[in-house]
Parts: structure tokens; C-alpha cells; sequence
């Protein structure tokens, strides 16, 4: 899968705050996300999918 700054380029800096990496995998911060950030978890997953 694709790095969270693939998916969200400059903007993926500002996951930072909640524990993800932008050189993390997009599946990886999605998990992190579920547990701090839910509506930022579903918003990436959005994206991911129509990127994909």
C-alpha cells in the first residue's frame, strides 16, 4: 500500500499531531488514526480508496 505522503502529499505533515508518519504506510496510520482521530481515519480511507 502507499505511504500516507503518496496519498496526501504536503498535508500529510499535519497527521503528525496524532502519531503518524508521513513515510508510514496508509494502513498503518489508518489504525493509529481509528484510536485518536476516527473522523480522520474514515476522511484517509476515503481518499486512499478513490486514489487507489
Amino acid at each position: 500500500m502507499a505511504r500516507v505522503r503518496d496519498v496526501l502529499g504536503i498535508s500529510a505533515a499535519a497527521l503528525i499531531r496524532y502519531g503518524v508518519n508521513p513515510d508510514d504506510d496508509v494502513a498503518r496510520a489508518i489504525d493509529i488514526l481509528e484510536l485518536k482521530a476516527p473522523h480522520l481515519a474514515k476522511l484517509l480511507r476515503s481518499i486512499a480508496d478513490g486514489a487507489a
